[in-house]
């Protein structure tokens, strides 16, 4: 096995010195070819993604089992937040990366005696499917246990060998990862029991989030499920659950355990059995027709379904009955994590949104706070003019602190959102001047770790400011006016005409970013002229020509006095 192991990454090491590692700004979506020679990238990107996938493979080989442990989970954490800030270039890509990721875990499980806290559901699966099935006689005392507890729990409890080897799994490798579960349990239960029986479903499929993501919000499977009830895209939007650049509804713990009930609510009216419907929330309701087809029976018990299935309903009977009675099965009584509390604010109408980190600055709280409560939250600010207004979820008696003073911080309200796609010598600064918006308003709309890291043809979604209808410095009718032609957008008049988006805005009373053909729109303030810049120019000699000062001409472009200028450029000269 481990020459095994050793022969793969040698072969991976040569395919990755084979090429340059090159720049870290890159000009595609394609992950490139590094090797684990290389120190790791400073960006958490796909390439770090493959970086630490590497780096696993070769530390496995040599005998390093925690070390290549960590680098896989330093890998799937970043496939993780890339998800959840809708920062993923190439999502087949990462599907691959994630596939792989999978694999090398699953190959490095047989030398791991414990499972980690936060194992996938695959890897758990996977472990159960490693423990002996044992005959057992009806008095076995296992058996005996399940009999006994299963009274207490309104799903229908199976007292057999596949369950009894789920309960020794978790008693055994499987232990840390039970563990951790009974503690984020007291942050949820309540949380998740009440929408169940208010759907009118058995509270104890609770243990199905408890399996399905470990009660973490943020869980994120190779193929892309999310949330504590592991929603695949499609079936989220099947089940109503919302997905833009802003908002990711699957991770939203009420959201998502609603649609999670809505859905188990119609498997179990299509198949009419507890086992079949969550055997169909596993693998998909098409398969077990098939497989119930096929077979000739509708016992799950004798139904020929994938490994993984077969598993994963004795997985959820063992863990509702061992959290019936922890102590019994050796887990030491431990203080369960607060209940997920809250005060939920509706963001008045004219607020277009609010930035998570002066909000959390304003209530003296940790902006990660904010993202616990609202984990559908993809970004560092709430959707801009959301529609209804959103709803922001604060610790308790936090809600009015926010309404009385939010307001009153310098925050740019935006107006609309542009996207844009980011042009070969783009920079953040150079960005947030042409729109007229602050730096710091691209990055949290974008959640860009670092902001100085951009790549040609990524979409930037940008919150134009809402420009007051200002009395003065309107452009009056002797102000230069443009027609607008077919494909001009207004970001690309401001650079053209060098202004800002929401000059563009104030000066002809738009109220969104967008413009249309033969829209007549005034380009210059009447406070100043424009000025094309010819070969042979500097600040200097335009500034003589004009018989102003050169600060004059530099601040009124926002440039520097030392800055080149390039022919065609176009200048704002002060009157």
């Amino acid at each position: 096995m481990r020459l095994c192991c050793c022969i793969i990454a040698l072969l991976l090491m040569a395919c990755a010195r084979g090429k340059s590692t090159g720049p870290m700004v890159f000009d595609d979506g394609a992950v490139p070819v590094v090797s684990i020679e290389d120190p790791p990238p400073d960006t958490a990107d796909l390439r770090a993604v493959r970086w630490h996938l590497l780096f696993a493979i070769e530390s496995h080989a040599l005998g390093q089992i925690q070390q290549a442990q960590e680098s896989l989970d330093a890998a799937i954490g970043i496939l993780a937040d890339l998800d959840e800030h809708d920062a993923l270039v190439d999502t087949t890509q990462a599907m691959r990366l994630g596939l792989e990721i999978e694999q090398a875990y699953l190959s490095l499980l047989p030398h791991l005696e414990h499972l980690p806290p936060d194992s996938h559901l695959p890897l758990l699966l996977e472990g159960l499917s490693k423990e002996k099935i044992e005959t057992l006689p009806a008095d076995a005392e296992p058996l005996v246990l399940i009999h006994r507890l299963s009274r207490r729990c309104d799903m229908p409890i199976d007292a057999n060998d596949r369950v009894v080897a789920s309960l020794h799994f978790f008693q055994t490798r499987g232990r840390k990862t039970f563990a951790i579960w009974l503690q984020r349990a007291g942050r949820y239960r309540t949380l998740i029991t009440d929408i169940l029986q208010r759907e009118g479903m058995p509270s104890d499929l609770f243990y199905l989030a408890v399996i399905e993501s470990g009660l973490n919000p943020r869980a994120y499977s190779r193929s892309r499920a999310v949330g504590l009830w592991q929603f695949m895209a499609h079936t989220g939007h099947m089940m109503g659950l919302k997905r833009t650049h802003w908002i990711d509804e699957r991770r939203d713990p009420i959201k998502a355990t609603e649609a999670a009930a809505r859905y188990l609510k119609d498997l179990f009216a299509e198949f009419g059995d507890w086992r079949l419907a969550l055997a169909a929330y596993n693998a998909g309701p098409g398969r077990v027709r098939r497989t119930i087809a096929r077979s000739g029976t509708n016992d799950y018990w004798q139904l020929d379904l994938p490994r993984e299935t077969k598993n994963y309903v004795p997985l959820f009977m063992a863990a509702a009955i061992i959290a019936k009675d922890p102590q019994l099965f050796g887990f030491k009584l431990q203080a369960e994590e607060p209940p997920f509390a809250y005060e939920a604010v509706e963001l008045p109408k004219d607020w277009q949104y609010v930035d998570l980190k002066a909000a959390a600055q304003l209530l003296g709280i940790e902006r990660q706070m904010l993202h616990d409560l609202n984990p559908e939250l993809r970004q560092d600010i709430t959707p801009p003019g959301s529609r209804p207004p959103y709803v922001l979820r604060v610790p308790p008696g936090k809600g009015q602190i926010l309404l009385n003073q939010y307001a009153s911080l310098p925050v740019s309200p935006g107006a609309a959102v542009h996207q844009y796609q980011v042009q070969r010598g783009d920079t953040i600064s150079g960005i947030a001047q042409t729109f007229g918006v602050s730096t710091r308003v691209i990055a949290a709309a974008n959640s860009l770790r670092n902001p100085n890291f951009i790549r040609p043809r990524q979409i930037l979604y940008i919150p134009i400011s809402a420009a007051p209808r200002a009395k003065q410095g309107r452009a009056s009718k002797s102000g230069e006016m443009y027609t607008v032609q077919s494909g001009d957008t207004l970001w690309e008049l401001a650079r053209r005409f060098a202004v800002s988006v929401a000059d563009l805005q104030a000066w002809n009373g738009l109220e969104t970013a967008r413009i249309k053909p033969g829209q007549q729109l005034t380009v210059t303030n009447e406070q100043t002229q424009m000025y094309t810049v010819v070969s042979g120019d500097t600040l200097h000699s335009i500034a003589r020509k004009f018989g102003l000062a050169p600060s004059a001409i530099a601040r009124q472009n926002n440039i520097g006095l030392s800055e080149t200028l390039l022919a065609g450029t176009t200048l704002q000269i002060p009157r």
